[in-house]
């Protein structure tokens, strides 16, 4: 929810990521936990290039996430979840988590600034 006159484009922007983020990790987590159950097709979430059109077309709150089923080859009992990658992209689904609160953060902190003046 955005608080008229306080959130611009990049806040949006970093919220909307911050959602997409948020859905990616319910969906490693997902697949983690699912590692042996059979018939079970791994989710993935993209939602990158839709916020990358969304922001270049103004409007960041457009943008969309899209969760489908892993084309991958599965497994004799019907799954395909990797377990690999699914620890590789919790680790970086993280990272990127990290970077997108820290970036939320120093805009809060500027604008903090602007208004106390310290």
């Amino acid at each position: 929810m955005a608080v008229s006159g306080i959130s611009d484009g990049v806040t949006q922007a970093l919220r909307m990521a911050i959602n997409g983020i948020d859905a990616r990790q319910q969906a490693i987590a997902g697949n983690i936990a699912n590692v042996d159950t059979p018939g079970y097709l791994a989710r993935q979430v993209t939602f990158e290039e839709s916020l990358a059109q969304a922001i270049a077309g103004g409007d960041p709150t457009g943008a969309g996430v899209t969760v489908r089923h892993s084309l991958a080859p599965t497994r004799l009992n019907g799954n395909n979840v990797n377990i690999d990658f699914e620890m590789l992209a919790q680790k970086e689904n993280a990272l990127r988590q990290r970077l997108v609160v820290q970036a939320l953060n120093a805009k809060y902190a500027l604008l903090r600034t602007a208004i106390t003046g310290q």
